[in-house]
């Protein structure tokens, strides 16, 4: 589990940023014997959903941090090098591509690769979370796009049932 100043992310929501001094670090524990941590300028959201944990954070190494049950998503400064290696390759291959189907994906990085293809007519993308794709929609500016284009269709599918 991912934390702030050995404050888990679990408990974020209760977190008060003003009780801290900076630097403030960011941990992720990878296996029971590996971690890597670190520094964050600022926490500009944490909240959480019905479903998981929801943070971003401000840091210098890697921009926006999109940390997801103490678990880093994806970071500005790289991401589009996992989305374009997911996305291009595949689109390439087919022949004319006219609509994509995209699971998961609530932080919109795949959907903005996808819609970079001018013959795609329509993307669905589905996910399980309204608050993290309406959350990545508003703060994810490089996303705000894809969001944005009348091709993506966004699909919310309650796993409640």
């Amino acid at each position: 589990m991912g934390s702030i100043m050995n404050f888990p992310i679990r408990r974020i929501p209760h977190f008060h940023e003003s009780e801290y001094q900076s630097p403030q670090w960011f941990e992720e524990l990878i296996e029971p014997d590996l971690k890597w941590s670190f520094e964050i300028n600022s926490v500009l959201h944490a909240g959480t959903s019905e479903y998981q944990n929801i943070v971003l954070l401000d840091t210098n190494r890697f921009g926006k941090a999109l940390v997801i049950d103490g678990k880093m998503q994806s970071a500005g400064k790289d991401e589009f090098i996992y989305h374009e290696c997911l996305v291009h390759p595949v689109l390439i291959f087919c022949e004319s591509p006219k609509s994509v189907f995209i699971m998961g994906g609530g932080e919109g990085s795949t959907a903005r690769e996808v819609l970079k293809h001018n013959g795609v007519e329509k993307v669905v993308k589905c996910d399980i979370d309204r608050v993290v794709v309406d959350f990545c929609r508003m703060h994810l500016t490089a996303n705000q796009e894809a969001f944005s284009d009348g091709r993506l269709h966004c699909i919310i599918n309650d796993a409640k049932g």
